[in-house]
């Protein structure tokens, strides 16, 4: 019976408290869970997740979405392009992602720009390697005291645990905080690869243009920007297409000849 009544006293003061922060009751239900499963000392209220993609090294990116209330904020999604090396190394990847979210706090900090928000945990999609990468880039920043989480897939890419430096927590499939990470995961899986795939079509539209002569890809992309699609390109005047930007009068006609 006192179990009882202390449970009818957690559930009435948890329904009080989302009251008074204006969420619903679920909402900071399943943040309680995901703060007791991972040992966190407060809400976590505001969640970013990290995710990269490519394909065998080429067109490496990185995504990065927010949870803010166990919902996604799709305004604070942010994406970034590999810069720092090519290949396929996955933990250089997502360490270079985080290394330049800290630098964009680092600028956004006093603003109202959604990096200058500091979350109150860190989800990584991958194992302890990925963890680890971002825990030794996150060390000595402002993001040190930050809690990173790797979110495991099973063989057959369902979400089956979470993990921090190597032991796993185990989160029953029936419980709402599995929904939620579930649901973080396929999201920031999702943007990275919507991402990627993008950047994949930029590239292969850039060497179609590429195959003209004097046309090296800084020109090609400018003229993507300008006309979105090939077909438009091909069929520009010689004068829409010499007033994009670096192209020339002589080279808007090789351009306006190779397609005719």
């Amino acid at each position: 019976e006192q179990k009882e009544l202390v449970e009818i006293c957690r559930k009435n003061a948890l329904e009080k408290l989302s009251l008074r922060i204006g969420r619903q009751s679920n909402e900071v239900s399943v943040l309680e869970e995901l703060m007791q499963i991972v040992g966190l000392k407060k809400l976590p209220e505001y969640i970013e997740a990290y995710d990269i993609s490519h394909t065998a090294g080429k067109n490496n990116v990185g995504g990065m979405v927010v949870f803010r209330n166990a919902k996604p904020y799709k305004s604070a999604y942010r994406r970034f392009i590999i810069k720092g090396f090519e290949g396929e190394d996955d933990y250089r990847s997502m360490a270079e992602v985080l290394e330049r979210r800290i630098g964009e706090y680092e600028k956004h900090k006093n603003s109202e720009n959604t990096f200058g928000i500091k979350p109150d945990i860190i989800l990584i999609d991958g194992g302890v390697g990925q963890v680890k990468a971002v825990r030794q880039v996150l060390r000595n920043s402002p993001f040190a005291d930050i809690p990173v989480f790797g979110m495991v897939k099973d063989n057959r890419h369902r979400t089956r645990a979470m993990t921090d430096d190597g032991d796993e927590i185990t989160i029953d499939s029936k419980r709402r905080v599995f929904r939620l990470i579930t649901e973080i995961q396929n999201e920031v899986h999702r943007f990275a690869v919507e991402y990627h795939h993008k950047r994949n079509t930029l590239a292969s539209k850039c060497l179609t243009l590429m195959q003209i002569e004097g046309i090296g890809r800084e020109r090609a992309t400018q003229l993507l920007k300008e006309f979105k699609t090939i077909d438009r390109i091909s069929k520009a005047s010689i004068e829409e297409l010499a007033s994009v930007k670096g192209i020339s009068k002589a080279l808007a006609q090789k351009i306006y000849n190779h397609w005719r």
